[in-house]
């Protein structure tokens, strides 16, 4: 194609592009954009554009990356610089200060026409809400952190487990918490063990590279066995993931769409082991930046943004490579990787949606949904004999059992709300039913646990509370909470010294209350 017809092209990709935007086509626009940059990759105007409909889609990771594109290619493009802004907010404060003053610093200083006006307004509200974004996080107390560290005279939960394996084997239990807790602990504790190898030296990194997926594949087990013995351990994790990141090719920058569209590119070229490593590598980084920019109470959104980047590659390359051996695509593309992704995923949209205040970014809807396709997913792809996947003992609670039970949790979590809700607002009849039903999910999720972890009576605590507000007759709950009391001495056994939740306070009270 001569140059002429090229640009003739471009410029007819670009129209159809805004086309679809102004009517809200936003996937469709993005299509359009991204076959004109196929065509002339040093356009910038095509990259902000895209980056629009990134934004648009609320994928701003993918807006984030297109937009620097953009300024890289014309760093007096207002727009572009706006857009970076504005896609940045969610996960780099200061790269989003930075754009935004450089928005502003395009127009004139002076004399500005009716358009640059505007300009200048929205570019000086995106600033301003930016700084106040920034602060608002830095002002945050520890008391949204829950990144944890052990004190020195406690026993973890892991370790009580660990001292429980030979007596449970003796004896062939097998419905023991102590299980997942101790195979999730191997994961981790190895992991870190491999994190903690990495030393700078005058040609670079050196370290281990199987560290991240050991530590990913712990927390993906249990979650609870999460716990930093170092002082430097953030510092370790996040030049861990830059040395893997480095060493396997994979992309720091950039969302799903981005990750996507060079994955594909890298097959073709490389082959699937550079593909596979890649792919790993940068999901598993995505992933821990989820992970500790919701523990540390940093940002929702932040977190739920690197998620659903998670949960869409892993989605479209479980579609896209179905029929691909997995010992080729990754173990990352298994059910039980992406079910265990999704868990941790729908209890950080709980708690969102818990401090969202009314936060239209986030919904019921969305969250019960997630739970129904918990429980569907996971009920239809039980093991069966013959299945490729090894099952060690604690593996059946951590991606068959805890998943469904954490699904009903989130039901049962989300109708106590709406119930509550209702008999605030005086509609006894609404607030009767849901709060039913949150007390039948609660403990469902109760028993589906283990009797000996913490969750199994203290989502009975949480059943117990939804029938108290329902106003239902001690003669009916009374025998509930006596299964709670019954439970807990072989809680305590393991749970005593360290719990998730603060589980002997709360049943005290509870009991307080009753008499």
């Amino acid at each position: 194609m001569a140059s002429d017809d090229v640009q003739t092209r471009v410029e007819q990709l670009k129209a159809e592009g805004n086309a679809f935007h102004g009517k809200g086509d936003y996937a469709k626009a993005r299509s359009k954009y991204s076959d004109a940059i196929k065509l002339d990759d040093a356009n910038p105007v095509l990259y902000a554009n895209r980056a629009a409909t990134y934004i648009a889609l609320k994928q701003y990771l993918d807006a984030a990356k297109d937009a620097q594109k953009a300024v890289n290619l014309d760093p007096k493009y207002g727009k572009a610089w706006a857009r970076l802004g504005k896609s940045a907010y969610l996960h780099l404060y200061d790269l989003s200060i930075k754009a935004w003053k450089e928005a502003l610093g395009t127009l004139p200083s002076e004399e500005l026409s009716p358009q640059e006006t505007q300009l200048k307004s929205q570019y000086d509200d995106g600033l301003k809400l930016c700084q106040e974004g920034l602060e608002a996080r830095q002002s945050r107390t520890m008391e949204n952190n829950k990144l944890q560290t052990i004190p020195a005279n406690v026993k973890p939960p892991w370790i009580v487990a660990l001292e429980m394996e030979d007596v449970l084997t003796a004896n062939n239990v097998l419905n023991s918490c102590a299980w997942p807790l101790m195979n999730a602990y191997k994961d981790f504790s190895e992991g870190v063990r491999y994190m903690k190898q990495l030393k700078k030296t005058e040609t670079g990194i050196q370290g281990n590279l199987n560290a991240l997926q050991a530590i990913v594949g712990g927390l993906l087990r249990d979650q609870r066995v999460f716990h930093m013995d170092s002082e430097d351990w953030i510092e370790l994790l996040q030049l861990q993931a830059q040395f893997e990141l480095t060493a396997f090719g994979g992309w720091p920058e950039g969302g799903a769409e981005t990750v996507k569209e060079e994955a594909v590119k890298l097959l073709e070229d490389k082959g699937w082991k550079a593909t596979r490593l890649a792919l790993a590598s940068t999901i598993r980084a995505w992933f821990f930046r989820a992970y500790f920019v919701d523990r540390s109470g940093q940002s929702k959104a932040t977190a739920m943004q690197y998620y659903n980047s998670v949960v869409d590659v892993l989605e479209w390359g479980a579609r896209t490579w179905h029929d691909v051996p997995t010992s080729d695509r990754g173990y990352i593309f298994q059910k039980t990787f992406v079910r265990a992704i999704k868990r941790i995923r729908m209890a950080a949209y709980l708690s969102a949606l818990r401090e969202s205040e009314g936060d239209s970014e986030y919904n019921v809807e969305e969250l019960i949904d997630m739970a129904n396709q918990m429980v569907d997913e996971t009920t239809k792809n039980f093991p069966k004999e013959g299945d490729d996947e090894p099952m060690d003992k604690g593996a059946w609670y951590s991606f068959h059992v805890f998943p469904v039970a954490d699904a009903h949790a989130t039901l049962g979590a989300v109708f106590l709300l709406q119930g509550l809700s209702a008999k605030k607002d005086n509609d006894a009849e609404e607030g009767e039913k849901m709060l039913a039903a949150a007390a039948k999910f609660y403990q469902k999720a109760a028993e589906m646990y283990p009797p000996d972890d913490e969750f199994f009576p203290y989502f009975l605590k949480v059943s117990f509370e939804a029938e108290w507000h329902r106003g239902r007759p001690l003669s009916e709950t009374l025998p509930l909470y006596e299964r709670i009391w019954k439970a807990l001495p072989a809680v305590f056994k393991i749970w005593e010294g360290y719990s998730s939740v603060p589980l002997k306070e709360q049943m005290f009270r509870a009991y307080e209350g009753l008499v």
